[in-house]
């Protein structure tokens, strides 16, 4: 007999906690075939594991067709005056070859233009390209996109990039139409986040080594003028029993940076980590009480100044029929969350690693407005634009 002492980062209020667990709850006697427990015995309030609904306005970019049915990892950047959507592009499967980058344009994040193409990929090289991210710097648009060759293995889905290891390329863009490559500026790094600035002068980003599923890695650029320069890798300490990997972060005002990381080892449960140095180190990562369905989380801080946390924040294993905004006043503790999306979907078109729901946020903060990125069904790009103020 062994006796494990686990300790656990607790981020969640008291009063969100229970909240999390009736939302669980709610959610399992629905899929148990319970009569809603509003109506059952004993009685239940209404609104009794639910939470509130943000003002949402919804908004399709880019619909999946037979050609290429596969569309994820999608992320959002504003350069000048126009927002731009980026996202990963496959023929069927989840970072299949032939994966390729495309991305479209709006002026309001509503309405958007026709997708065109950033990164091809020749169906028949063996290649994968995945969309990292976008970002602003000086006068230009730049996009981070990962590249492996698999050697023509025949596994499917993201099994087949383990053949090799994966390098990061850099786009640049000043009219939105043409792309400058740098090709090969760090490799090894698996990631679906653009770096963005810190208070000590760098960018940041975080993902995991494609060689090493359980080593978190930390991409630093100091020339923040200059992204095509080789960024600074920092390995994350490794954790017994924690498989981190795809973090997301944002700084408090005490300079601390604050890594949130998805836990590979289906804990439903986010992981966190801490550097006081700029994130040139930081803390060996340890479980939170932050509920995850074991998918990508992105967090930030909106135009307000609360902190917030979007994904599938709630436990049951790889559900992503909901998407969740997670609000904190100091971003130390969350007490409120808001549903961004939610409902029952089904895929049109069958591929591996493609599941039903609202998966993978990426946000945007634009003054009294959120945009939030997700993949529908991994099939479609959709953009919801939440109006912040609804969320007092």
């Amino acid at each position: 007999m062994r006796i494990v002492n686990n300790r656990v980062i607790s981020v969640l209020s008291d009063r969100l906690a229970q909240q999390v667990k009736d939302f669980d709850l709610r959610l399992a006697m629905r899929y148990a075939g319970y009569a809603d427990p509003a109506v059952g015995y004993p009685p239940m309030a209404e609104d009794w594991g639910r939470f509130p609904q943000a003002r949402v306005t919804r908004s399709k970019v880019y619909y999946g067709n037979q050609a290429y049915s596969y569309n994820h990892h999608q992320t959002l950047a504003k350069y000048g005056d126009r927002y731009v959507v980026s996202w990963s592009s496959g023929l069927a499967h989840e970072d299949h070859p032939g994966q390729q980058v495309r991305y479209a344009v709006s002026t309001d994040g509503l309405q958007w233009g026709e997708d065109r193409g950033l990164a091809a990929t020749d169906p028949d090289a063996g290649i994968v390209r995945n969309n990292v991210g976008m970002f602003s710097a000086g006068s230009a648009l730049y996009a981070l996109v990962g590249v492996c060759n698999t050697r023509r293995n025949r596994q499917l889905g993201m099994c087949s990039m383990e053949a090799e290891r994966m390098r990061l390329d850099v786009y640049r863009t000043s009219d939105l139409a043409t792309w400058e490559q740098c090709e090969g500026v760090a490799e090894r790094a698996y990631l679906f986040e653009a770096p963005r600035p810190t208070s000590a002068g760098t960018m940041l980003c975080c993902g995991s080594a494609i060689d090493d599923w359980g080593q978190g890695l930390v991409l630093l650029w100091d020339n923040t003028t200059d992204p095509s320069r080789s960024p600074r890798v920092v390995e994350i300490p490794k954790a017994d029993g924690l498989g981190p990997s795809q973090g997301t972060w944002y700084e408090t005002e005490d300079g601390k940076l604050w890594m949130f990381l998805r836990d590979t080892t289906f804990s439903c449960r986010l992981a966190l980590t801490f550097s006081d140095d700029g994130g040139a180190s930081w803390s060996q990562p340890l479980l939170t009480d932050f509920p995850n369905t074991c998918s990508r989380a992105y967090a930030g801080r909106l135009a307000d100044g609360r902190y917030y946390v979007a994904g599938n924040n709630y436990t049951r294993l790889l559900d992503r029929r909901t998407m969740l905004l997670a609000l904190s006043a100091d971003g130390t503790e969350y007490d409120r969350m808001f549903t961004v999306v939610t409902g029952d979907t089904s895929r049109r078109i069958e591929g591996k690693h493609k599941e039903d729901g609202y998966h993978y946020a990426n946000c945007l903060a634009d003054g009294d407005r959120l945009l939030l990125a997700y993949s529908y069904n991994k099939e479609d790009i959709d953009v919801a634009v939440i109006d912040t103020t609804s969320m007092a």
